[in-house]
C-alpha cells in the first residue's frame, strides 16, 4: 500500500506545476473538513453510486487524513488526492464553485485504492440497450461534449493523435483501483490496442463552471462504471485534464 501511495502521490503532483497559487479559502475549508455542498450537487461515491448533497452532508467524513491539492481556475477550484482511514485509502475528487462570497461543492466522486473485503460484488451487466444519443442542450455543452466523443473515438479507432489533442499534458485517469494513469501511459496502451467499438454510456449530464467542465455518465461495460471526466477549456477547446472510474456495486 505505501508504494502504491508513494507513485499515485508522485502522479498527482504533476497536475500542479502549472496551477495558479492554491486558492487560501477552498484550501482551509478542505484542512478544516468543512464540507458545504450545492443544492444542485451530485456526486458519485467509491461504489459507484449517486449521492444527494443532503446524502453528502449525514456522511461522516471524521477521522479521515487528507493529502488534498486544490487547482484553482477563477472562481472555481479542482481538489483531487488521497484520504485514508482505518479501512484504506481512497482518491478523492471535488469540484468547488464561489457563489457570491461563498465556496461549495458542486461535484465529487471517490474511488478506492487498492481492494476491499466486505464490500459489495460488482453489480453486473446492464441489459443489452442502445441508449438515446445525447443532445447537449446549449453552445458550452456541445463544445465539451465534441471533446467527449473524440475521444472516446479514439479508443475505439486506436487514435492517439486524437487523444492528444483533446487532452492536457498533465492529464491523468483514474482507474476503478485508484492507480493513476499519465497521458503517455494511456497514448501508449492506445496505439497498441486494435480497433473496436464505441464505448455505449447514458445517464450523461454536463456541468460548466467557468473553464472547468464536468461530463459524468455510466459506461456499460461487462462491469458497469459511473465516471466523471473534467475538462479544462484551453483557447476554443475544451481538454480532458482529470478522469475517475468507479464500479457500481451492490
Amino acid at each position: 500500500m505505501k508504494a502504491i501511495h508513494a507513485a499515485l502521490t508522485v502522479a498527482l503532483t504533476s497536475l500542479t506545476l502549472h496551477a495558479q497559487p492554491a486558492n487560501d479559502d477552498v484550501s482551509r475549508l478542505e484542512r478544516q473538513g468543512r464540507r458545504v455542498y450545492a443544492s444542485s450537487y451530485r456526486g458519485i461515491t467509491a461504489t459507484g453510486q449517486y449521492e444527494t448533497a443532503d446524502e453528502a452532508k449525514a456522511r461522516s467524513d471524521a477521522g479521515r487524513r487528507q493529502e488534498v491539492r486544490v487547482e484553482p481556475h477563477g472562481n472555481t477550484a479542482i481538489v483531487t488526492g488521497v484520504e485514508t482511514t482505518a479501512g484504506g485509502a481512497d482518491r478523492v475528487l471535488r469540484i468547488w464553485v464561489k457563489d457570491g462570497d461563498r465556496w461549495q461543492i458542486v461535484a465529487a466522486q471517490s474511488t478506492w485504492i487498492g481492494a476491499r473485503t466486505g464490500v459489495p460484488d460488482p453489480s453486473g451487466p446492464l441489459p443489452a440497450t442502445t441508449p438515446a444519443p445525447f443532445r447537449p442542450s446549449s453552445a458550452a455543452e456541445v463544445a465539451i461534449w465534441t471533446s467527449q466523443d473524440a475521444l472516446m473515438r479514439s479508443f475505439a479507432e486506436a487514435d492517439p493523435d486524437s487523444y492528444r489533442r483533446f487532452s492536457t499534458e498533465q492529464s491523468l485517469r483514474m482507474t476503478t483501483s485508484g492507480d493513476a494513469v499519465s497521458r503517455d501511459q494511456w497514448l501508449d496502451t492506445i496505439s497498441k490496442r486494435s480497433k473496436g467499438p464505441m464505448a455505449v454510456v447514458d445517464e450523461i449530464r454536463i456541468g460548466v463552471y467557468g473553464d472547468v467542465g464536468v461530463v459524468t455518465l455510466r459506461g456499460h461495460e461487462a462491469n458497469p462504471t459511473r465516471q466523471s471526466w473534467v475538462y479544462l477549456r484551453d483557447g476554443g477547446a475544451w481538454k480532458l485534464h482529470l478522469r475517475f472510474t468507479s464500479l457500481i456495486r451492490g
